[in-house]
């Protein structure tokens, strides 16, 4: 059965170039993944500090081995000081 995510960030204003940069690395990582269906960043447009992540997978094997992946714990790490607040993350 296919899982889907939504992972929300809040990135401060003088972070958001730096934020885009860590997750295009993550993204393309990511989508080298067996399982993985769709894996795209979303900027609001409304408020430009507010990010998503729109993610797609083939099950929830494939869910979990993204979520242990080195470079997404790489990139959690990484972006800890680029957030106004913590992450918010919806599994559908």
């Amino acid at each position: 059965m296919k899982k889907k995510i939504i992972a929300r960030f809040f990135i401060k204003n003088e972070s958001i170039e730096t934020f885009k940069a860590l997750a295009a690395e993550l993204i393309a990582a990511t989508r080298q993944e067996e399982g993985c269906l769709f894996y795209s960043l979303f900027q609001d447009v409304e408020n430009p500090f507010e990010f998503a992540f729109i993610e797609e997978y083939a099950d929830e094997n494939a869910m979990k081995l993204h979520s242990q992946s080195v470079y997404l714990r790489s990139f959690i790490k990484s972006i800890k000081d680029l957030q106004t607040k913590d992450l918010i993350i919806e599994v559908i």
